[in-house]
């Protein structure tokens, strides 16, 4: 592990912080969208690997996936070279880095890492290395060692094994050390799903923002309708008028058929 100094000098010396180029300027970023996303990721990747696992980690290709429920992934060899060479995959989930802090995110990143150091580099324990997903007492103890506590509700007091696991940031542990001296230097992830801004569900009966009330000056019917629209109670053939409008018309006896 690194003590907070050594992993201080390791972002003077290598890390570069991999941001936007400034917002005011009209006329060019540094970087592709695409190439930004992948340079962001792998730069996350490349620090943490340092910082938490001193570099012995495999390379993988970075991804996204939009899984419900999911935060990311792991899955070994996924990908494969035409000369042959294969290596893992790891995937975020854009939707959930575009409503959880960047730290937060990151913590995600570390959680698929150790299943990484796990499938590759772990100790054989029972004489077995890699799994097939499971969250063992292997993977467990070095997610503690990461700076992350493992558990099923991603809160105190939760299992740390298990088919479908979480976790939560260890104050002063290893990865938040190292996650803030990451931010510090103004790293941030950039590019994340589009997700609009969520309309209060309207309670049952209101009208739709776009829509006004109607009534019948006769026999109050009611209709929800533009505000332009011109609308007849097709019972008393009256024109119904806007609500606002409803007190200030003369009432005229309802003609039934």
């Amino acid at each position: 592990m690194f003590a907070r100094e050594d992993i201080q000098n390791l972002v003077d010396r290598e890390a570069t912080s991999v941001v936007r180029s400034n917002p005011d300027d009209r006329y060019r970023r540094n970087l592709l969208p695409s190439i930004e996303a992948a340079v962001e990721l792998q730069h996350a990747y490349t620090y943490f690997n340092d910082a938490l696992f001193g570099g012995t980690l495999p390379p993988c290709i970075l991804t996204y996936v939009r899984r419900r429920r999911c935060l990311g992934y792991f899955s070994p060899d996924r990908f494969e070279r035409t000369d042959g060479e294969r290596v893992g995959e790891v995937a975020l989930n854009p939707t959930h880095l575009a409503t959880r802090e960047d730290r937060d995110s990151l913590s995600t990143l570390v959680h698929e890492l150790v299943h990484v150091w796990r499938h590759y580099l772990a100790p054989p324990r029972r004489g077995v290395r890699r799994t097939t997903g499971y969250h063992d007492r292997v993977w467990a103890d070095r997610m503690v060692e990461a700076g992350l506590m493992p558990s099923d509700t991603g809160r105190p007091g939760g299992k740390r094994t298990g088919s479908r696991m979480s976790h939560f940031i260890i104050a002063s542990g290893a990865f938040d050390t190292a996650c803030e001296a990451l931010l510090q230097t103004g790293f941030r992830i950039n590019w994340h799903d589009h997700v609009k801004p969520e309309v209060p569900a309207a309670e049952p009966g209101a009208a739709k923002a776009d829509r006004i009330k109607f009534s019948c000056p006769s026999c109050g019917l009611n209709a929800w309708a533009k505000p332009t629209a011109q609308i007849t109670c097709t019972d008393c053939r009256l024109p119904m008028s806007a609500a606002e409008q409803a007190s200030v018309v003369d009432p005229v006896p309802a003609i039934r058929r």
